[in-house]
């Protein structure tokens, strides 16, 4: 009995490592479709430096689920609060540089006295494919400083619905 228990727990821990790394390498891994330099249409924080941070796996997934189109970042930090970030990106500054805020702009965390960070999402259709621009803003607090994740997401066309008859 206890071979057979040991047998069936080394197969599900197997199970486990093989299904881990299956969702790395569905999501593009931790670092595929990084960038090594802001877009020119993407108007930088001022002080923001480039770091080697990774979107975590659960966002990737839902980026990915949700937008259904290939994805392409890079992270930045500064030692500016998240406000400061987050009131950076402005409805009227991403429409000088060509993109379209969604209704709300920056959708911030609940607590505005304590606001630790946010996502403005854009959008914009110059081209033939539509294109979409996530700006993830959060605040770590035990380091003192704010990351900043630029997603570009390259949207496919919109399938034609089917006619009726």
């Amino acid at each position: 009995m206890k071979t057979v228990n040991s047998i069936l727990m080394l197969c599900l821990m197997f199970a486990v490592v093989v299904s881990c790394r299956m969702a790395e390498k569905l999501t593009g891994g931790a670092n595929a479709g990084t960038v090594s330099s802001l877009w020119p249409d993407v108007p930088p924080f001022e002080g923001a430096t480039k770091t080697d941070l990774e979107i975590p796996l659960g966002a990737r997934l839902i980026i990915r689920a949700a937008m259904q189109g290939q994805i392409n970042f890079i992270a930045f930090k500064t030692d500016k609060p998240s406000r400061d970030v987050q009131n950076f990106y402005t409805k009227e500054r991403m429409k000088a540089s060509g993109w379209t805020a969604n209704d709300k702009g920056c959708t911030s965390d609940s607590d505005e006295e304590k606001n630790h960070g946010a996502v403005c999402f854009y959008t914009r259709n110059d081209g033939a494919k539509p294109e979409g621009l996530a700006i993830v803003i959060a605040q770590d607090d035990k380091q003192k400083e704010t990351e900043i994740f630029y997603v570009r997401i390259e949207m496919p066309p919109p399938s034609p619905s089917p006619t009726r008859r």
